[in-house]
């Protein structure tokens, strides 16, 4: 389902256009003035300013400064070794509306290069690093590089389980893709090999001895800078320990680290990392956050992820996760992301008190409940979008029905089932025809709430990579007819030995015949709207045109391509119906429950998501009237929600 990078390609595109690398060539290339400034040696008369002004060194023969260089901005300063001081004019933002004159105040500075309009000031120790043009370092304890700085791209993860066996190689630039496909090919083994061997050259090719503050960057009341890489437009506030660390950003795309502390990681444009929040040995793609006290360690984060509260360790996690509250989750391979992780919820338990290595694989858009508990090891990646009921504690296992649900038992079993007292029920396709509602707010989320720019993230749920999951399940459930003399009673119970992939859980017949039918109805609509794209003379995906065929001739056969598009506008309509009476019964609950619910929640005509629904039915309706069949789409008059412009 997840389609991975080959190793090969990975390894030789590893760091391409890669800034921390560009970043310690510039510092290579001129050691003794990296910025590039006309420098000059100070004036007799300067030196007897600056002393005047409290300012000492060592040897100011040693002291090198632009030609436009200003002494009087250079006030109770201690200039160790060979310095470079750019040209200080303009004024600072310290923070939005607070400004201070540029210069250097207040510091001690060891073989240290400033450049043009920087602010330095209560500075205590700055040592071996260059501070490009207008960049504030202020009220920072220490700012210094090692001998040898790698920033945290020399190391290996362990991903998966914890004890190791997915060792996971990083670098700036390094996305989820990449590191699911290094994970998981672990049978490649020269493609295995030529990472290793790309990265180990990586690492030469950065390490230097030098730290970096890049050009716009501002660094406020922080204890702690050691081995870093800071890049363009970075604002730090108040961090308690900032070391071993490139943060590739740039003025555009910020990146901010706000009461937090990151170390041995690799945070790139957008990340937020706040609220106490801790971040070690970790990789933050981009425009993820974490915040609020959340723990990540040895994982790989990736964009649009949010981590608020909790704690993940030893995981790949895709975009789109949402973990906003106190929940775990340890040893996760979850490239596909898309999901959620609800209060209270222990994905990764270590239920057998032996050594932590075990590993989870949840699939697409999976939504861990209140409180759940999943024990390990654990394969849900051939089940997209599978909910996981609250207060659930599931048993290690391989469940491959997408959409479905697992949930304590509905109703009591007689005894004669013999099924374990540890199983919970499977619901296939729950999500389908019970929750259609959460498929179309998942599509609106992701495309609302997308800030990435580097990889193309899929916003449609009903893909062809899924539709061929939600077919493999289909055909699994479909072991006996579900009608006439020989259709199995409707208390019959299957398990995992008559039904491949239900895992520890067990199914009702009555469940097996809602899952064939809300999965014939699902590939119906795929293949119908692919037909009528193809109609409208493209293809959406190469081949997508042939699978749609194949399934319109076995689900609707002998049909016209008109007869086919009038399947799929009633099709539509009956998910704009479940769409709504989800939101309905929600309604109604919260009425009965809470005074004033209505008051506060936007009733089913307003609801964005209801909309949605019907937007989608207004434009096939539109599409289809333009292929000629008018007398199929009369227009939306029936849609009074449809026809309402969606809000901005």
């Amino acid at each position: 389902m997840f389609s991975s990078p080959q190793l090969q390609a990975v390894a030789s595109s590893l760091a391409h256009n890669d800034p921390l690398r560009a970043v310690v060539h510039t510092m290579r290339k001129r050691p003794d003035n990296v910025l590039g400034l006309l420098l000059r040696p100070l004036s007799r008369e300067e030196i007897a300013i600056m002393e005047g002004r409290g300012c000492r060194a060592d040897d100011w023969s040693l002291i090198q400064v632009a030609e436009d260089f200003d002494p009087f901005r250079v006030r109770r300063t201690h200039l160790v070794g060979h310095c470079v001081l750019g040209r200080f004019r303009d004024d600072c933002e310290v923070r939005p509306g607070i400004t201070l004159p540029s210069g250097i105040y207040d510091s001690t500075l060891i073989d240290a290069q400033v450049g043009n309009n920087c602010l330095l000031e209560n500075v205590r120790f700055c040592a071996r690093t260059v501070v490009d043009h207008g960049a504030v370092v202020f009220d920072v304890g220490s700012l210094i590089a090692g001998e040898k700085v790698h920033f945290g791209s020399q190391q290996t993860l362990a991903v998966g389980p914890e004890t190791g066996g997915r060792p996971l190689p990083v670098w700036p630039g390094l996305d989820v893709a990449a590191a699911a496909a290094i994970a998981t090919q672990l049978a490649d083994y020269e493609g295995q090999k030529a990472i290793v061997e790309a990265h180990q050259r990586y690492v030469e090719d950065v390490t230097c001895s030098s730290c970096w503050v890049g050009r716009g960057a501002i660094i406020r009341h922080t204890t702690r800078i050691a081995d870093a890489m800071i890049g363009p437009g970075c604002i730090i506030d108040q961090a308690t320990d900032l070391a071993d660390v490139a943060i590739c950003c740039s003025q555009d795309e910020p990146t901010h680290i706000n009461a937090a502390a990151v170390t041995q990681s690799l945070l790139g444009p957008g990340v937020t990392v706040a609220g106490g929040a801790i971040v070690r040995h970790s990789v933050l793609v981009e425009h993820c956050s974490v915040d609020l006290n959340a723990v990540v360690e040895h994982s790989v984060i990736g964009c649009n992820t949010s981590i608020a509260k909790g704690e993940v360790t030893a995981s790949i996690v895709g975009p789109f996760v949402g973990l906003h509250h106190q929940s775990l989750l340890i040893g996760a391979i979850w490239p596909q992301g898309k999901g959620n992780i609800a209060y209270g919820a222990m994905v990764g338990s270590n239920h057998t008190g032996r050594a932590p290595d075990q590993e989870i694989w949840p699939g697409e858009g999976t939504f861990f409940g209140l409180g759940c508990n999943i024990k390990l090891p654990s394969d849900f990646s051939q089940s997209p979008y599978l909910m996981i009921g609250s207060g659930v504690a599931t048993l290690a296992q391989r469940v491959c029905y997408p959409f479905s649900l697992i949930a304590t038992p509905i109703q009591a079993l007689s005894e004669e089932a013999e099924v374990p007292r540890a199983y919970n029920e499977l619901i296939p396709a729950w999500g389908l025809y019970a929750n259609a509602y959460a498929i179309v707010r998942a599509e609106e989320k992701y495309r609302l709430r997308d800030r990435s720019g580097r990889g193309h993230i899929p916003f449609q749920v009903l893909r062809p990579e899924i539709i061929a999951l939600v077919r493999d399940a289909r055909s699994r459930l479909m072991i006996a007819p579900i009608s006439g003399d020989q259709a199995p009673d409707l208390g019959t119970i299957y398990q995992e030995q008559a039904i491949a992939g239900v895992g520890k859980n067990f199914l009702r017949e009555k469940q097996r015949r809602l899952g064939v039918e809300a999965y014939g109805t699902v590939l119906q609509r795929y293949a119908l709207r692919v037909l009528l794209a193809a109609a409208e003379g493209h293809e959406q995906l190469p081949g997508s045109v042939d699978l749609a065929h194949e399934l319109a001739d076995e689900l609707l056969p002998g049909l016209s391509l008109e007869q086919r598009l009038s399947a799929l506008l009633e099709i539509e309509r009956e998910n704009v119906e479940i769409v709504k009476r989800a939101k309905i019964a929600d309604d109604r609950r919260g009425v009965a429950i809470i005074p004033g619910y209505a008051d506060c929640h936007p009733s089913v005509e307003d609801d964005r998501v209801v909309r949605a629904a019907y937007d989608r039915l207004a434009r096939t309706r539109e599409r289809v009237q333009a292929q000629g069949y008018s007398e199929l789409a009369p227009g939306i008059a029936d849609l009074p929600i449809g026809q309402q412009k969606r809000p901005e």
